[in-house]
């Protein structure tokens, strides 16, 4: 496939989002560039500010990882962000203003993005550029590992501290990606934390300078792809197997417990707080 080439573009100094200002932009090519290095594809997420998730987003990325798995010329991806200061954000602020059929659309958007890169069959490294917060952590914790730029980037699910339950399904997933003590810290304290905590914890692999982050991330998932690709898949799958099926058991009450906490009185005053504080 042809692919486009990027840098990371230096911002304005940018408030951290839980949930993307973004709301109204409508997405675009420009929002996911792609370029392959070598036999790594890598997938750059450029959308806004923070790289919120949209439907059309999640639909979008979902189809350039599944390209990127059926083309036999790539040996492995690394997922990142155009943005130096926030890998991704979480969910699109629109979503607050969705009615119930868009946002269940949206729900199965994304559970189906977290899947097909949760059990993708080549290496997937995550580079985090800088905060990946919500469902930004919940990308991140999908990859085989995750290397993140110095500086002051945090990662965690703040969802506790908005009254709005966790997706189950994801929990169950990435128990298996990022170790129960950094996700009992992510998920109860409903904070932040920052890489180099999270680095201690086990849950992200490699803390590196900014501007070598994306260079040792494509080395590494080239490294990685050099072994027999059936063989990773294979051991991928099942280190992984347990987890994806205590997760498929639990998706439809996981989904449920999700959507209703979004539309309860107690989720839309936390919704509302982030919206307050973004005005």
């Amino acid at each position: 496939m042809s692919s486009a080439s990027f840098s990371p573009a230096v911002r304005p100094r940018e408030r951290l989002a839980l949930l993307s200002a973004e709301a109204g932009r409508i997405d675009s090519p420009e929002d996911l560039l792609v370029e392959d290095r070598g036999s790594v594809r890598v997938l750059a997420m450029g959308r806004g500010k923070a790289n919120a998730l949209s439907t059309e987003f999640a639909v979008a990325l979902r189809e350039a990882a599944r390209k990127a798995q059926e083309d036999p010329a790539v040996r492995g991806v690394v997922l990142t962000s155009r943005s130096p200061r926030i890998f991704c954000g979480g969910f699109d602020l629109r979503l607050t203003r969705a009615g119930a059929e868009d946002f269940a659309r949206f729900t199965r958007a994304f559970d189906a993005l977290f899947f097909d890169l949760f059990l993708l069959g080549k290496p997937l490294v995550a580079a985090l550029t800088g905060h990946a917060v919500a469902g930004g952590a919940l990308l991140a914790a999908t990859a085989d590992f995750r290397f993140a730029a110095e500086g002051p980037g945090t990662i965690g699910l703040p969802g506790v501290r908005l009254g709005i339950h966790l997706p189950r399904h994801c929990l169950e997933a990435i128990r298996s990606t990022v170790g129960e003590r950094a996700l009992t810290r992510w998920a109860l304290l409903g904070e932040t934390m920052p890489f180099c905590e999270a680095h201690a914890l086990g849950a992200i692999d490699r803390i590196l300078p900014q501007d070598l982050l994306l260079e040792e991330a494509v080395s590494f998932a080239e490294q990685l792809g050099g072994a027999s690709s059936e063989v990773y898949a294979a051991i991928k799958r099942d280190l992984r197997a347990a987890a994806y099926e205590k997760a498929k058991s639990v998706l439809p009450e996981g989904r449920k417990a999700f959507v209703d906490s979004w539309f309860s009185d107690t989720g839309q005053r936390g919704l509302a707080s982030i919206l307050e504080r973004r005005s």
